[in-house]
């Protein structure tokens, strides 16, 4: 049975090809640099989603719009029981190390997305006045 990821890529992949036809797993597997076969088992939830350079050529054959790419990291972070792939990188900064101190104390306070949700809106008012 397909796991999130898997449902994911299944659903992204319909009507995105030429003409709005199906991208089709061989294609993506192709530019993945893998087979149709291997490619299938994640699909299918048989294997665990593929590291960062993989999930990359994947957001690029299906033409995955900013939103969408940060869903499949997330899908492919929580299915493999790690944080998304796109985050480790930042998280472990030498210069930043307060991201990680503020991730521990929010963890042992137990702030919830409410917290998080303020969190993100203040980033984005930063933005906004950039």
């Amino acid at each position: 049975m397909a796991g999130e990821f898997g449902r994911f890529i299944d659903t992204t992949r319909k009507g995105r090809g030429p003409g709005g036809t199906d991208i089709l797993l061989k294609d993506i597997a192709a530019a993945m640099g893998v087979t149709a076969t291997y490619l299938s088992d994640i699909v299918k939830g048989r294997r665990n989603p593929p590291e960062m350079e993989a999930l990359k050529k994947i957001a690029i054959i299906l033409q995955l719009s900013a939103e969408e790419k940060a869903e499949m990291f997330d899908l492919a972070g929580r299915e493999r029981n790690e944080a998304a792939p796109d985050l480790p990188e930042y998280l472990m900064s030498e210069s930043i190390p307060h991201v990680r101190a503020a991730l521990r104390r929010a963890s042992d306070k137990k702030l919830g997305d409410d917290f998080w949700k303020k969190v993100f809106e203040q980033i984005e008012q930063e933005e906004s006045n950039d």
